[in-house]
């Protein structure tokens, strides 16, 4: 007899992604001998694993090359623990939202990165952090091994509890511990998310990049290593001492090394980085004997090399006539030609050499053209012409008229070159760290500039303001304002409404995607049983729906969207049908009807109903039905409905 399947609180589907199960699955496919039985079910065989590597094993206690750090093991378990909570729809906080594809999430990152893995893993082209600096001042998330949102909801304020927001100090003794267990899972869930060629830029200062560095060797692997930007974030070194630091790192790495290579994918992806002035500034009108080149301005390479370095110096050491004094030159000692010699007649032929202002010069310099240059240039490891951190602040003063609500933003100039050499039209981009959301504006930024679409999800915490601390006062009372809560992930949002605005008057013409949705994180709509050792009749009373009160239809639909594995900006259409509001998500991939009540004489009517929505929208696969479960009258109805339902094609039938 076919029957409703009940979901419930801890069914696969209402979890997030079990990182350990697909571990398991990785190793089976690879090695099959090495799953079996334990215990407690599924389990490796480290006997074997030990026998197909031979010598090549080492544990946490041996003597071995690596990071390590009190706390490690339990940071790596965290990084494998579902999530029990949920991402909340908020319309009203949010920028178009029924045509937006870009996403604002508010909560901690931890929880939201692992609530993003069934539907965005190896999707993101880019993603990019500004994580706390661990410099004393700035918190460190108190992540909790047992009830991740059970912390978030206290340190945010949304619940009484022991769990609180504070620095993290020297005095505390565990300065660097904390900070590296709270980056290592997050970057463990974060390398899941990006794409096989997808590339990861943090922002970091001297305090912690040499244990950023280790931390990210071991999750990505060293060889995944790119390069460390140098970024000046100020003009000159503070007063107050003696030495001092003007700039700030930008860690690279990329997930995967090409075939046969010791390079990333991502590398031989990135995009040239847009010309500056001071480049194109080198290409100069030099006099010649015969008259300016009709090509326009150049810039003058050397066209000689050091004769050492393996190079074949014979056959590199010829003669080649200046065609203004007829004489025959030759590299100067110790040097010979960079090119052949049949090069170096195409270069004479094609008048790319400069012989000097007299045409007497003893070696010429090769002629590299402005018009000719590519429509980029090479990215260096010290950016150039970088804005600085007191740009930054003035943006943001400009962009809400009044000082800054923030300390320390990143400029979106800095991050505008991130995006356009890390990503391109149609990528999907994050940051989970999105503090002031500087790295949203400046996705928008270069979509306006280059007419290109690329989608962002951006994470933050909302972490409170308090108007009793000096820097956080302004903060506080613009939140007040707006008469909105005081918290960043509030501000994060009003700049970007702001930004939207202002780069839709900049450019009136791009008809790209300024919008965001807006999601919330909470605990699962879904009622986990919790009974009362002193009034178990309440409790099974309280329980007879497996919903949270007070939850709409919308919060439990995105629910099922997220935990299924469906993009969280996927078309959702709407119909009544026998009176009932039905959704269909994604074509008809996900159909529900979560009305509290479906009376025994309606089940027909809505069944058919859907069954013939379904055959309207024709999708590609199997299509799964959700109901509520407390709306049947009884068994009867919920197997009648099953029934209908599978006669019309319908086999996936659950209910809440």
């Amino acid at each position: 007899m076919t029957k409703i399947q009940k979901i419930d609180a801890t069914s696969a589907e209402t979890q997030s992604a079990d990182l350990m199960v697909a571990n398991i699955e990785q190793l089976k496919a690879l090695f099959p001998e090495l799953i079996t039985e334990g215990a407690n079910g599924v389990a490796v065989n480290v006997d074997v694993l030990k026998s197909l590597v031979g010598d090549k094993t080492a544990t946490d206690v041996d003597e071995k090359y690596g990071l390590n750090w009190h706390g490690k093991r339990q940071a790596r378990k965290l990084a494998l623990m579902p999530s029990t909570g949920t991402l909340i729809p908020c319309p009203p906080d949010s920028v178009d939202w029924d045509a937006t594809q870009n996403l604002m999430i508010e909560g901690d990152n931890l929880e939201v990165l692992k609530l993003l893995q069934k539907s965005y893993a190896g999707k993101v082209k880019l993603i990019y952090i500004d994580p706390p600096y661990n410099t004393g001042k700035d918190f460190v998330y108190p992540d909790n091994f047992q009830d991740g949102i059970k912390s978030y909801l206290e340190i945010t304020g949304q619940v009484a509890g022991g769990s609180k927001i504070s620095s993290n100090t020297e005095a505390g003794g565990r300065f660097h511990t904390d900070w590296l267990n709270m980056m290592y899972p997050r970057l463990k869930l974060a390398r899941q998310l990006l794409k096989e060629d997808g590339v990861l830029f943090i922002s970091i200062d001297s305090t912690e990049v040499a244990n950023l560095r280790g931390l990210c060797d071991e999750i990505f692997g060293a060889e995944s290593f790119i390069i460390d930007l140098i970024w000046k974030k100020r003009d000159g070194a503070p007063n107050d001492r003696t030495i001092g630091s003007i700039h700030e790192h930008i860690l690279v790495y990329g997930k995967k090394l090409a075939p046969n290579s010791t390079r990333t994918l991502a590398e031989d992806k990135f995009n040239l980085m847009p010309r500056t002035e001071k480049a194109d500034a080198e290409y100069q009108v030099f006099k010649e004997v015969s008259g300016p080149d009709s090509r326009g301005r150049f810039r003058k390479i050397d066209t000689t090399a050091n004769a050492k370095g393996g190079r074949d110096v014979a056959s590199l050491h010829y003669g080649i006539m200046n065609p203004h004094t007829k004489e025959v030159v030759y590299p100067r000692d110790g040097t010979c030609w960079r090119h052949s010699e049949e090069e170096m007649n195409r270069l004479q032929s094609e008048n790319r050499l400069y012989w000097g202002v007299s045409g007497t010069a003893s070696t010429p310099m090769r002629k590299l053209f402005l018009s000719e240059a590519k429509d980029g240039m090479t990215t260096p490891s010290i950016l150039p012409d970088m804005p600085l951190n007191q740009h930054a602040a003035r943006e943001l003063e400009v962009l809400f008229s009044q000082k800054s609500v923030f300390d320390t933003p990143k400029p979106v100039g800095l991050l505008s070159l991130i995006v356009h050499i890390g990503s391109s039209d149609g990528d999907l981009v994050l940051d989970f760290f999105s503090g002031s959301g500087s790295f949203g504006e400046a996705v928008m930024s270069v979509d306006a500039t280059s007419n290109t679409k690329r989608r962002f999800i951006l994470v933050q915490l909302p972490e409170p303001i308090n108007p009793e601390v000096g820097e956080q006062r302004i903060a506080a009372e613009y939140c007040d304002k707006l008469n909105v809560p005081r918290n960043i992930a509030e501000l994060t949002k009003e700049r970007l409404r702001r930004a939207g605005n202002s780069i839709r008057r900049d450019y009136p013409l791009f008809c790209g995607d300024l919008g965001f949705r807006v999601f919330k994180l909470s605990p699962s709509n879904i009622r986990a049983w919790n009974p009362s050792s002193t009034d178990l009749v309440q409790t099974l009373f309280t329980h007879q729906d497996h919903l949270v009160e007070g939850r709409t239809e919308a919060d439990v639909l995105y629910e099922l969207l997220i935990k299924r594995g469906l993009d969280l900006c996927v078309p959702i259409a709407q119909r009544v049908v026998a009176g009932k509001h039905v959704h269909s998500v994604g074509g008809g991939v996900l159909m529900a009807c979560l009305a509290i009540h479906i009376e025994a004489a309606e089940v027909e009517a809505v069944a058919q109903g859907i069954s013939t929505w379904r055959k309207e929208l024709a999708p590609a696969g199997d299509t799964t039905c959700v109901f509520r479960d407390s709306a049947f009258a009884d068994d009867v109805a919920k197997t009648n409905m099953a029934a209908i339902l599978e006669q019309n094609g319908i086999a996936h039938v659950r209910s809440l």
